[in-house]
């Protein structure tokens, strides 16, 4: 993968977390490890459908993991750098 490419990857992750929800969801995860959606829409005391938009948003763009149990999907943070960036911004 050439500079290009993991710039435009970068770029399209920036824009992912850029949403106060989106970013309140990557704290969540960096602090728990894993959740599935509702878990994560009772404790952000969101709605189940802004929930799952926002975190199909994330995965899709290569923020969050997702693995299947059963019936649920538990997300967890797919580089623990995002964190770390997230965290740094937070500071600003």
């Amino acid at each position: 993968m050439n500079k290009s490419q993991k710039n435009k990857i970068a770029a399209e992750m920036l824009k992912a977390i850029a949403h106060p929800i989106r970013i309140s969801i990557v704290e969540l995860l960096a602090n728990s490890g894993q959740m599935n959606v509702t878990e994560i829409f009772n404790t952000l005391n969101i709605k189940q459908a802004i929930a799952s938009h926002q975190l199909n948003t994330l995965k899709n763009k290569g923020v969050l993991n997702s693995e299947r149990e059963g019936k649920k999907t538990y997300y967890s943070i797919k580089h623990p750098n995002i964190i770390t960036a997230v965290n740094l911004l937070l500071k600003i």
